[in-house]
């Protein structure tokens, strides 16, 4: 139900702007709009009704710039195996799942990284528990798998290890899809619909997002299912089915993806230098020419471009693909030198935190002598617009496990790149990226603040994270939600 006319929030803690630091102690909206932010009588004075926020917290709903919606519902209903610490715990839980769970079996978010065997998992570790129908366990980078030999051999590939990474990860991974009945995957985007209301994220950018996803998320909007705001980069195959996408107010085609690298976790993030700990200098995803064309064709249809690129020599090529063209955005930004900050100026960076405590083992990959070039967000910055997000379900999607990442950098956790200072962010800013920085990534200027005349999205806390002891963030929780004026249940 709309809520009234105007609608005034008095005694509130209510963070309007972040940068500069603006706090007012009353709002009033009218239907999907802010009008007014100040003091508790002129909002009085204005309102149809009251909502006495008793000293909470209010801020601009997070906007989780770069996530992928349809594996993060899938991944609430799949095989969790996220700080699984053995390749026999491993084996547990698949034996587990597979009594309960008939048909193709996936799982995700293993790290060999934290196996006590020390080792890569193999199709043998698996092959004897489930052997009668497909098994895909995906890493937890989503850039690479472990399959069975049923999958295997029901594609006709022949791998000694059943390890799959990059394109032939992706040929794996879009047959599992393509069994997944139409109805589950409309389960699983409104289930990640759910759980981004729960934690305060009001709007994203789906990155990756095929024509099958898209087709259901205009099915959804069409039946006023997506409350929140969804921006959509279409992986560039489907660009040409879609293009005449008329947008609506919560559901935009906003531009593609493409990739240069993979991952660091894989060691196929493309680096200038070889790798440390492997004779390897990462592998290039898709050809120059082809990165090329389909940003020729984005800007034809003056469509944004977001371009996944990890490793510094990724960086390069990105660089030298958005430099005629400011605006467009590259993903990750992992590895970055010195002389690539100030080419970096009219391009938006959308980095992920919380990559700090996941790859703790970084310094191993690249070794200390590149330590400076790591996830260097206070530098990065400095040169241009920084947005926060996830990559969910890669990480955690909590925005505040994000920005206790960007303040602390595993310092707590004793990750090793901690060691290394000076480019831990403020609370102040890591909210200000997680609002702005990624409405400004995502070209929306009526979200990302509580200026007079945006979109009252909105969320209530039961703490201020800026007052809050950083290692303690996390427990923060939501308390409502609001979007465009109206609220939602939690």
């Amino acid at each position: 139900m709309r809520l009234p006319m105007k609608l005034a929030f008095i005694n509130g803690n209510i963070y309007t702007k972040l940068k500069p630091l603006n706090v007012a102690e009353a709002m009033v909206i009218e239907n999907d709009k802010i009008i007014f932010t100040g003091d508790n009588n002129t909002a009085i004075k204005l309102a149809e009704k009251i909502i006495n926020l008793n000293g909470k917290t209010l801020l601009p709903g997070f906007i989780d710039a770069h996530m992928h919606l349809d594996e993060l519902g899938m991944y609430l209903n799949i095989l969790d195996l996220r700080n699984t610490r053995s390749i026999e715990e491993l084996r547990e839980k698949l034996r587990e799942f597979a009594k309960s769970h008939p048909g193709p079996i996936m799982g995700h978010g293993w790290d060999q990284e934290l196996f006590k065997e020390k080792r890569w998992p193999n199709k043998n570790d698996i092959n004897d528990i489930v052997n009668d129908r497909p098994v895909i366990l995906t890493r937890v980078c989503v850039h690479a798998a472990l399959v069975n030999d049923f999958f295997l051999k029901s594609m006709n590939f022949i791998n000694d290890t059943g390890i799959v990474k990059e394109n032939e990860f992706e040929i794996f991974r879009k047959k599992y899809n393509s069994m997944i009945p139409k109805e589950i995957k409309r389960k699983y985007i409104l289930d990640a619909i759910d759980e981004l209301i729960k934690n305060g994220i009001s709007s994203i950018g789906f990155v990756s997002c095929n024509s099958e996803m898209f087709n259901i998320l205009k099915e959804l909007d069409y039946e006023n299912k997506i409350p929140i705001r969804v921006n959509v980069y279409l992986n560039p195959e489907d660009l040409d089915l879609n293009i005449n996408f008329k947008n609506s107010e919560h559901l935009k085609l906003k531009g593609i993806k493409l990739f240069v690298d993979g991952s660091l976790g894989v060691r196929t993030a493309l680096l200038s230098e070889k790798y440390d700990d492997e004779d390897t200098y990462g592998e290039q995803v898709f050809s120059e020419e082809f990165l090329k064309n389909n940003v020729k064709k984005a800007i034809l249809h003056n469509l944004q471009i977001a371009i996944h690129a990890i490793g510094d020599k990724a960086m390069d090529i990105a660089i030298s693909l958005l430099n005629d063209f400011p605006g467009n955005r590259i993903e990750h930004c992992s590895v970055v030198r010195d002389d690539q900050l100030d080419k970096l100026k009219n391009i938006n960076l959308v980095i992920q935190p919380h990559f700090i405590i996941t790859d703790y083992w970084v310094l191993d990959r690249v070794g200390k002598r590149r330590a400076k070039f790591i996830y260097r967000f206070k530098d990065l910055a400095n040169v241009t617009n920084i947005a926060f997000s996830t990559d969910s379900p890669v990480e955690p999607i909590n925005p505040f496990l994000t920005i206790q990442a960007a303040v602390t950098r595993g310092k707590y956790e004793n990750i090793p790149i901690s060691k290394f200072p000076g480019q831990e962010l403020s609370v102040e800013d890591s909210i200000y990226y997680y609002t702005m920085g990624s409405a400004i990534a995502l070209k929306e200027d009526k979200i990302g603040s509580l200026n007079i005349g945006n979109f009252a999205d909105f969320i209530i806390l039961d703490d201020d994270p800026i007052k809050k002891n950083i290692n303690k963030i996390n427990e923060i929780r939501v308390k409502e939600i609001y979007i465009s004026g109206k609220k939602l249940k939690i």
